[in-house]
This record gives structure tokens, sequence and C-alpha cells, in this order.
């Protein structure tokens, strides 16, 4: 019986502009495809959640996307999908530019988003090896990085009383270790290639990608040598 390989993700997993013999999830033979183009990681975590709850997999794949994408779901009770340049509607791309311009001006919040990714992440981590699934993970378009000053900048932005300068700094140190903390359980054995891979990054660094815009292909040869690099975790 053939394996079930489930992958999840954004445009860099869902490959609508690819042709379907160029796909990386063609060459490493996945079964589910659960990506949307535009996808944040609360639609990935939580499509990937209701397929895990009427399905097991041999294999899940999940290339994490941005944390300042978002996602809500509409009053007809439809999916929004929502980016920095859009926010559409999964089912028929309508636009809805009035509730993008409130998402980023009234509800986003840099350190919500991210530390949300990495609970959403050991969510994940922890269900798939109570499981048995085996996991594979890797950075799409998330460029967040975890070095100090990267997290200190995320933490600054946490929900803290401002009103006296010490108290903020004792504030922001204390979200600071929180985002460690979460960092440090995060399993490094289960990531493509190594710890916080990023698949955009390599194929920018390997690859003439300058004609990519998010709705045009990436070049072939890039997608065949990233599903070999996937190839060879399964």
């Amino acid at each position: 019986m053939d394996k079930i390989i489930c992958v999840n993700g954004d445009s860099f997993t869902q490959e609508y502009y690819q042709k379907p013999e160029d796909r990386w999830t063609t060459h490493i033979g996945a079964t589910h495809n659960l990506a949307m183009g535009g996808s944040g990681n609360d639609r990935i975590f939580n499509t990937t959640m209701e397929y895990l709850n009427q399905n097991k997999p041999d294999t899940l794949i999940i290339g994490w996307s941005d944390p300042g994408r978002g996602t809500l779901s509409y009053q007809d009770g439809s999916r929004l999908i929502i980016t920095p340049i859009r926010c559409f509607d999964e089912e028929n791309a309508e636009d809805h530019n009035d509730i993008l311009e409130f998402y980023y001006r009234k509800i986003h919040n840099n350190y919500v988003s991210f530390s949300r990714t990495l609970n959403q992440m050991l969510f994940i981590q922890d269900y798939c090896k109570s499981k048995g699934i085996k996991l594979l993970y890797f950075r799409s378009v998330m460029h967040n990085e975890l070095d100090d000053k990267s997290l200190q900048a995320v933490a600054k932005e946490a929900f803290m009383s401002r009103r006296d300068p010490d108290i903020e700094t004792m504030g922001v140190k204390f979200n600071l270790q929180k985002l460690k903390t979460l960092v440090s359980r995060l399993d490094r054995d289960i990531w493509i290639k190594e710890f916080w891979f990023s698949m955009h990054d390599y194929i920018w660094a390997n690859f003439d990608a300058s004609a990519y815009s998010g709705e045009t292909p990436l070049p072939a040869d890039a997608v065949k040598a990233w599903g070999k690099i996937v190839s060879k975790h399964l």
C-alpha cells in the first residue's frame, strides 16, 4: 500500500502555477495537499488539525508561512485569507480591502502572531509524535530569525504596561524569555535539511527566481532540486 503523504503551507506548497509534473509535491508523491497561496499560519494550523482529526497520514510536511498573514471567518461562514497586500475569500477569490485595512490597523500584533506560530508548531510536533506520524517542517516565506536581537524586537510589541520605563524593560525581558522557551522546545530533528531551514532562502540563493511574483511559477529546476532535498528526509 502506498504511503499517505500530506502537505500543507502557502503558495510554495500549493504550487498552483507550477505544471503538475514540475511540482515538488509531485516529485515526493504527496497524496493530500491542503495548502493555499497566501495562507498564514492560522489557516495552516487549523486545516492541518481538521485533517488530522479525520485521517492518519504516514508523513506530514508543513511549510510555515509569514506570521504576519491572517485568517478570519466571514459572516457567511467562508474563510478570508489576509496578507499585507490583499485580503480575499478562499472560495471565490473576492477581495475585501476594507477588512485588509482594518486587520493591520487594529488587529495584527507581531508578538501575538509569532508566539502563536511557535505554539502551533509545538502542538503539531507533539501530536504527531504521540500518533506515530512522521513530521517534517520547513520555512516558506517566514523571514523571522531566532537570534536575540530579532526575538527582542518581537518581544517589544507584546502587551505590557508602558507607563514606567523600568516596568516596560522588565516586560520585554519577560516576553523575550517566553519566546526563547518556546523555541528551545522545538524538535531540531524534524526540520528539512537543518533547523529553521527556509525553502524561500534556498531557492533565492541558488536559482534565478527574480521573475517570481507569487502568481508565476518558480524555476522548474529550483522546485525539482527542492523536491530532491525533501525526498531525502522521507
